[in-house]
């Protein structure tokens, strides 16, 4: 690929001053061909955290061009520049993807988001055929990592049991420096598992394996995170048809962990033992979703026609 230099920028797609990120649209010149058009290209841009070192020291000694913004009493507050740091402790994290599809243009740019219901019937009829129609290269990343062609030097721990395994590396969201923000992803061996919707009684060594190796393996592997400081959930819908378990420290605030959007895998774990083997495939599922979603499009597509219907 090649370097940012190249960006030409085209538009600001979304920007999240919570989160202290910004996801920008443009293109890079073609790698393999050096006279065709730029390709799309997004670039994310992430404030990273504090890191116990800096906040001890560094910190204060890199800031500069002090400005005040007011004061009361005991309080007093500015804004400021900090002077260029090193690579051990950046100020910034950044991922490119390229070349991006319209897919991944409409998932990073701004959208409105809504609370629908997927009923059964709405699974089987709308969402499942349109699951299968995605093509295989969409997750082809998946497997790279699961045979061991790509992000061998990232993987945290391997279970290769072809019915219980998983992988576990870090999150392309996690800075890997700082453990109030620690973000890893178990990814499973098995290929059947699109999703939350597919997993039945037969699952459950899976799902158990992977909560429990996890929450022993965390603490060996990162000491000061206790296994009841480590929370497990599963996205539905996912941002990708493979089943995988997000991991993160129980107070990180992390895209996606609220309600809505995440299922602890506790919880999926007592639902499909206790209360209903197939209980997600007969379940009506209520979640939020970005109006620029192909589901939410089939969902509301669907409402409407039932609505004129009805008249």
């Amino acid at each position: 690929m090649h370097s940012l230099s190249d960006f030409a920028f085209a538009r600001v797609l979304n920007e999240d001053p919570v989160l202290k990120t910004i996801s920008l649209l443009g293109t890079l010149p073609s790698p393999t061909d050096a006279v065709a058009a730029h390709q799309p290209a997004i670039l994310i841009i992430e404030k990273t955290h504090f890191t116990s070192q800096s906040s001890d020291s560094n910190i204060t000694r890199r800031i500069s061009n002090l400005d005040s913004t007011g004061s009361n009493d005991i309080y007093f507050w500015w804004n400021a520049i900090l002077a260029t740091g090193q690579l051990s402790d950046p100020d910034l994290k950044m991922t490119v993807i390229y070349p991006a599809t319209d897919a991944h243009v409409s998932k990073y740019s701004r959208q409105e988001r809504k609370m629908i219901t997927e009923t059964p019937e709405i699974y089987r009829t709308l969402i499942l055929p349109w699951i299968e129609a995605q093509p295989k290269s969409r997750i082809q990343w998946v497997h790279n990592i699961l045979s061991g062609l790509k992000e061998r030097e990232n993987v945290l721990f391997r279970d290769n049991d072809p019915d219980t395994g998983f992988i576990v590396l870090p999150d392309s969201k996690w800075d890997k420096r700082t453990m109030s923000s620690l973000y890893l992803l178990a990814i499973s061996q098995r290929d059947d598992v699109r999703s939350l919707r597919d997993l039945t009684t037969n699952h459950l060594p899976m799902l158990k394996n992977i909560r429990d190796k996890i929450l022993a393996m965390v603490p060996e592997r990162f000491p000061g995170v206790a296994s009841d400081e480590v929370r497990l959930f599963v996205h539905y819908h996912p941002s990708y048809y493979h089943f995988h378990v997000h991991i993160t420290y129980v107070t990180a605030q992390v895209p996606g962990s609220t309600v809505g959007q995440s299922h602890l895998l506790d919880t999926i774990i007592d639902n499909i033992e206790n209360i209903d083997p197939a209980y997600y495939s007969k379940a009506s599922i209520r979640y939020a979703l970005g109006v620029n979603h192909p589901v939410y499009e089939l969902i509301s597509g669907a409402a409407s026609a039932d609505r004129r219907e009805s008249l």
